[in-house]
């Protein structure tokens, strides 16, 4: 009897992983921007010689959003960690000027150290400023978990999601699985 109850739990546990896995990537992958108020840069790592390739990644959509007129304005997001001492929001926004867009329209929030917090931090800046909708811009796989986040705290999200990434996926996608299924249940 017991050995049918483990085999029921792992197999409840092979299909339910195995359809959040197919779920997150189709979300990831079908999602469209809508036009709004503000795009969101969810933080990434930040090198030594400055952002990651993750972050430019995600600079270079927002970027291509922004030139595209999605809206009129960006908020960068994300705080220092153990290998950064530069904050992944300061890195970002100061990227994004680099590349010319007007130093005026890019605002960033350094205190945040999770997607959660860079949604919240980020919301700040939009009550400020009265903004209501906003794209989230992070990686395909990632979406899921931010866009729900974000309609949590009461922001009208949309998003768009890096598609082609220097990163391995298939670990990513699975700790969105976790993540996704955890929040479910939290």
């Amino acid at each position: 009897m017991l050995k049918k109850v483990i085999i029921a739990t792992v197999l409840a546990i092979v299909i339910t992983t195995g359809f959040m896995y197919g779920y997150i990537e189709w979300y990831g992958r079908n999602l469209e921007p809508q036009r709004a108020d503000v795009i969101i840069v969810l933080g990434a790592a930040v090198w030594k010689n400055g952002p990651s390739p993750a972050l430019l990644e995600r600079i270079s959509l927002a970027e291509d959003l922004y030139h595209e007129g999605y809206a009129p304005a960006i908020i960068t997001t994300g705080g220092t960690g153990a290998w950064n001492p530069t904050p992944e929001g300061t890195v970002a926004r100061l990227t994004l000027i680099a590349r010319g867009i007007p130093a005026g329209v890019v605002h960033e929030e350094i205190n945040s150290h999770s997607t959660r917090d860079n949604l919240v931090e980020a919301q700040k800046i939009m009550l400020r400023y009265g903004w209501k909708r906003a794209i989230i811009v992070t990686h395909d796989y990632h979406l899921l978990r931010a866009t729900t986040e974000a309609q949590r705290l009461g922001i009208e999200a949309s998003g768009a999601g890096v598609h082609k990434t220097a990163m391995f996926r298939p670990p990513l996608v699975l700790r969105e699985v976790i993540a996704n299924l955890v929040r479910t249940v939290v």
